[in-house]
Formats: C-alpha cells, sequence, structure tokens
C-alpha cells in the first residue's frame, strides 16, 4: 500500500495494508492494516485490548490499526509515529511483553519523546496524552527514567 500525506499532514489509504521499517529503528517493521485486508479481522480483539497499536516482539514488529488513523480527523501522521515511537520503545529498553505494566508503558512514553524529539518529530501529542496514560504531568525530569537507555 501507499501511503500519503494531505497538505494537513493527515495519513490517506491507497490500498489495504502498508508496510515499512521503522525509522526509529531499522530491523523493526510497522504494518499498519485496514478493514480490507483479510487478516484485519482477526486483529479486532487485539486492538480493542491494546489500542491502536501493539507490538509483536518475536518478530520485532508493529500492528497498527490503520482504520483508526485515517478514520479520525483528529489524528494525523505524526500520531503514527508517536505510536511506532512508543512501540520501539518497548524493544530498545527490552521490556518483556505480555500484560502491560503501568512503569512499562510509562518507560516506553518516555522512550517514544526522545525518539520523536531526535528525529525533528512533534512531540504534542504525546504530552497532551501524558496526564490521561499516566496520571501525572510530563516534565523532562521524568526522561531521568530512561535516558541513557534509549
Amino acid at each position: 500500500m501507499k501511503c500519503g500525506t494531505t497538505n494537513q499532514n493527515r495519513m490517506t489509504k491507497d490500498t489495504t495494508l502498508l508496510t515499512y521499517p521503522s525509522i526509529f529503528k531499522r530491523d523493526v517493521n510497522v504494518n499498519i492494516f485496514f478493514k480490507e485486508d483479510e487478516s484485519y479481522g482477526l486483529l479486532m480483539d487485539f486492538f480493542k485490548h491494546y489500542g491502536v497499536g501493539f507490538l509483536e516482539p518475536n518478530s520485532k514488529t508493529i500492528i497498527l490499526d490503520g482504520e483508526s488513523f485515517i478514520n479520525n480527523s483528529e489524528v494525523n501522521i505524526d500520531d503514527v509515529r508517536m505510536v511506532e515511537a512508543h512501540e520501539v520503545s518497548h524493544i530498545i529498553l527490552q521490556h518483556k511483553g505480555g500484560d502491560r505494566s503501568p512503569k512499562d508503558e510509562l518507560e516506553a512514553d518516555l522512550g517514544a519523546y526522545l525518539l520523536l524529539k531526535k528525529h525533528g518529530i512533534s512531540t504534542d501529542r504525546l504530552i497532551d496524552m501524558f496526564r490521561e496514560r499516566h496520571n501525572v504531568d510530563f516534565s523532562e525530569e521524568l526522561l531521568t527514567k530512561v535516558e541513557g537507555r534509549i
């Protein structure tokens, strides 16, 4: 699938699946599935449990729900990058996976912040969602939890 952006930096869909190497870690693949793909129905339970994206650690593959990105006017390509950076952070930080722990999720968001900054990608949405996700306001002092590991 081709994935393009409009002038508003929004993701658009041309076919059923987009696959590309992560810009944050080249040995990690990102697969964005859309409802037209035959595998999409099988992934729905995972999306319901994990949200718009999750990591399949054995194959170093990030699976994203493309429908949640293209069907939401509040979401743009930076949101895709934010989820991608979050999942890559789990790999870099060597989180074991399975049930999501609050500590691992906090660290992954902090790692995502650092990865996004390093690549010149907006961190605004991550900061806006931080309190809702972690029950604490974002501060750069929190970055000490992951600095040196990302």
